[in-house]
């Protein structure tokens, strides 16, 4: 007897063998997909993360998966120049920039370091070119702009300086160096108003930064500038911020020197004078303190006793010319004709050789590829006394044009002029 159910069981059998057929296959393109070779993209992309988190064991490993695949030349290249130019060889690294550079995907990435690797290797035209050429293509990128600010500061291009700080502070809302140095260089032109509103955004920045160590000397320059507007309540409030400790000598000098300064134009002698004698017991030849002090020695009918501390301040900083005009009232006051006119004139000079100093520094921020004014700069800072001044100008001028002999020479003869100085 035949059963009825056959010609189902038969069915029912089939649809299993056609379900174990479906599932071996899936097995086997699983397997299959395990053991393909990985996407170069996808390696090239794991590669770019490791550059970014520093893991060079794994930047390597990936460069050496990359250089046994086809078509994943760039991608090797790149790895390989990033490799080499973390650990400065950029001899080798440098080639392979400026062969793949052409890729959109790396282009920025190469030209940031080839920027780089030109400066380091004293390239300086090259470097410039290659900056300019990025912040074209790429407005956004905030190392570019700090290179080329870093830069033009060096070559005394301020206003391109002051340019390219702005866009920093743009594009790194939480970055006090770019104000901190528009605050600089507005002190240096004498824009005490701009000077004040960059240096309080650099405070404003500066706790959110564990990194910058400059918010002592941030605070002494912005009371330095409130000085200048004779604001020195506010002044002495700057300089209350500044730590107990943990300070270098020099800017705890220059500090007191301001207090004492403030406090003297306060009428305040008692404080002054101890502020003074804070400030040259750290340097018996601080500039601004010796002033002080003769200041203060003047204003309290000390008449000799100005006169002496002057003279040993014009001695040890020549290029004053605020001693060398107190210092002609004092002879002045004490019937020494031919002394104060004397010391008057060279008043005159120092001060006529600053205005040149200021109207050169002009032309230089508007030609700021010109070595010969450089140089000339540097010649200045020499008569004025400024040896470090005058060492950064002539290599300014020799970062321009290495060839140049008169700021090469004059360079070299610097420490000679600073020890007869």
């Amino acid at each position: 007897m035949r059963n009825s159910k056959s010609p189902l069981n038969h069915s029912a059998l089939n649809n299993t063998l056609h379900c174990l057929f479906m599932l071996c296959a899936l097995s086997t393109l699983l397997t299959l997909g395990c053991n393909a070779p990985p996407d170069p993209l996808d390696l090239f992309t794991q590669g770019r993360a490791a550059v970014e988190q520093e893991e060079w064991n794994e930047v390597r490993k990936i460069k050496n998966q990359l250089k046994e695949m086809p078509n994943a030349d760039v991608e090797t290249k790149f790895l390989e120049a990033v490799l080499h130019f973390n650990v400065l060889n950029y001899q080798a690294s440098l080639p392979r920039l400026l062969e793949i550079a052409g890729d959109e995907r790396i282009r920025e990435e190469c030209m940031i370091m080839a920027s780089r690797i030109f400066l380091a290797n004293g390239h300086t035209p090259e470097a410039m070119q290659t900056l300019s050429e990025m912040i074209v293509e790429f407005p956004d990128n905030v190392d570019a702009h700090r290179l080329l600010s870093a830069k033009y500061y060096d070559f005394g291009a301020l206003q391109l300086t002051m340019k390219h700080c702005q866009r920093i502070s743009e594009l790194a809302p939480q970055d006090p160096r770019p104000d901190r140095l528009m605050g600089l260089i507005s002190k240096d032109f004498d824009k005490n108003e701009l000077a004040v509103a960059h240096y309080t955004e650099s405070l404003k920045r500066a706790p959110g930064d564990s990194t910058f160590k400059q918010t002592s000397e941030v605070y002494v320059e912005l009371a330095e500038v409130q000085i200048r507007l004779r604001n020195y309540a506010a002044a002495l409030a700057s300089l209350a911020n500044l730590p107990a400790s943990d300070m270098p000598p020099y800017l705890v000098a220059n500090a007191r020197s301001y207090q004492a300064e403030c406090h003297l134009a306060l009428g305040e002698f008692d404080e002054a004078q101890q502020y003074i004698q804070q400030a040259i017991s750290i340097d018996a030849q601080h500039e601004h303190a010796l002033e002080m002090h003769g200041t203060l020695a003047m204003q309290s009918g000390q008449t000799e006793q100005a006169l002496a501390i002057l003279q040993h301040a014009a001695a040890k900083h020549p290029g004053n010319d605020r001693v060398l005009f107190k210092l002609s009232n004092v002879h002045r006051q004490l019937g020494n004709a031919d002394e104060a006119a004397t010391v008057f004139a060279q008043h005159e000079q120092i001060k006529k050789l600053k205005i040149q100093y200021i109207e050169k520094n002009v032309v230089a921020a508007q030609v700021p590829s010109d070595a010969n004014i450089r140089f000339e700069l540097g010649k200045i800072a020499e008569q004025l006394y400024d040896v470090p001044a005058a060492a950064s100008w002539y290599q300014a001028a020799l970062a321009l044009d290495p060839t140049h002999q008169a700021a090469t020479a004059a360079l070299n003869d610097l420490p000679a002029r600073q020890q007869s100085n």
